[in-house]
């Protein structure tokens, strides 16, 4: 089940595959997918599961079938680096492409782009430097201040932690909604992510159970 806000007058869903959706121009925002990560640790020796790179795709699939947009930005770190350049990543990343070539595709370049390269042009996905100003929203990787715009970004890989009445932690991504930024969670299905610390007047919307509810905070 996804929530629905509003940013800057704009309507946006927050939905719980961890991406986010512009009705208006029928966009869906997709931060920080880190394609190849696993295997680029498989090339360094490093043994973990395959799948991943398939796995997030199929919840891609499953989001264009559920909102048919036609566009799809990523907000940065599209492959995870130089080491998870293969011929396998590459043709899962291809044949995906070619599924849906009535939608338009754009990577805003993060900082794991600048190391590990675009993807090859047969993929099919035009790349960028940000900000790309898109009013009211500047989509960028990193959530800086953007003179008259308000941010969508990735990076931070934001999550929140939840404590049980056991004094049991829970991590949970989230959109971390700011006064002048909000920040997607990982799309990746194999990403690490960081405790949020809102401010007063931030929202923060944690993805459980394949629900996106809006989170409280509560004194220790």
């Amino acid at each position: 089940m996804s929530a629905t806000v509003t940013l800057a007058g704009e309507t946006l869903e927050l939905c719980a595959e961890r991406a986010a959706y512009w009705p208006r121009h029928r966009t869906l925002l997709v931060a920080d997918p880190h394609f190849g990560k696993a295997a680029s640790f498989r090339a360094l020796g490093v043994r973990v599961p395959r799948g991943t790179t398939e796995g997030a795709l199929s919840r891609l699939d499953g989001l264009v079938a559920r909102l048919a947009p036609e566009r799809i930005d990523f907000l940065g770190d599209f492959l995870h680096a130089r080491e998870g350049r293969n011929g396998e990543t590459f043709r899962v990343l291809a044949e995906w492409r070619a599924r849906h070539g009535g939608i338009a595709m754009r990577l805003v370049r993060g900082n794991h782009d600048k190391r590990a390269g675009d993807p090859p042009s047969d993929v099919g996905i035009e790349c960028v430097d940000g900000p790309v100003i898109e009013p009211p929203f500047a989509l960028a990787h990193h959530p800086t201040r953007v003179e008259g715009a308000y941010v969508v970004a990735g990076h931070v890989h934001p999550c929140a932690v939840l404590v049980g009445p056991g004094r049991q932690r829970e991590r949970l991504p989230c959109f971390w909604l700011g006064q002048h930024a909000g920040v997607l969670p990982a799309f990746g299905e194999f990403t690490g992510c960081v405790e949020v610390e809102p401010e007063d007047g931030d929202a923060v919307w944690v993805v459980a159970s394949d629900e996106v509810t809006r989170f409280e905070a509560r004194a220790p």
